[in-house]
């Protein structure tokens, strides 16, 4: 399974395209609550780093909950400050918005 933390719409329904043509299992939660909420470790996370709310503690927590799990941050590729805080905070992966949306199949395709 994979954990797609996102709370934009358009965007959310992108993934779930994207997810549904590669034949990936994938949870979507819009916050840090609602990802708590799980039940299983993710095989990824994929995360939107311009949520609402601190998208920089979500990363921290998620690394200390899963230490050995990838965790994908996207955002603007203008917006290099957020990029280095993210992989700082733990992400072990930050894209731009446009490589993410490029690559979104192979994210989501089975390791």
């Amino acid at each position: 399974m994979i954990l797609a933390i996102v709370d934009d719409l358009l965007f959310r329904g992108k993934l779930e395209a994207a997810a549904g043509q590669v034949g990936a299992s994938l949870t979507i939660a819009a916050d840090a609550e609602a990802a708590a909420r799980g039940t299983e470790p993710p095989q990824r996370v994929l995360i939107d780093l311009n949520l609402r709310g601190d998208a920089l503690a979500m990363v921290r927590n998620l690394r200390a909950a899963y230490p050995a799990v990838p965790v994908v941050g996207y955002c603007s590729h203008v917006q290099q400050d957020l990029q280095r805080q993210a992989l700082e905070a733990g992400c072990t992966t930050v894209l731009p918005r446009s490589a993410f949306v490029q690559q979104l199949g192979e994210l989501l395709g089975e390791d």
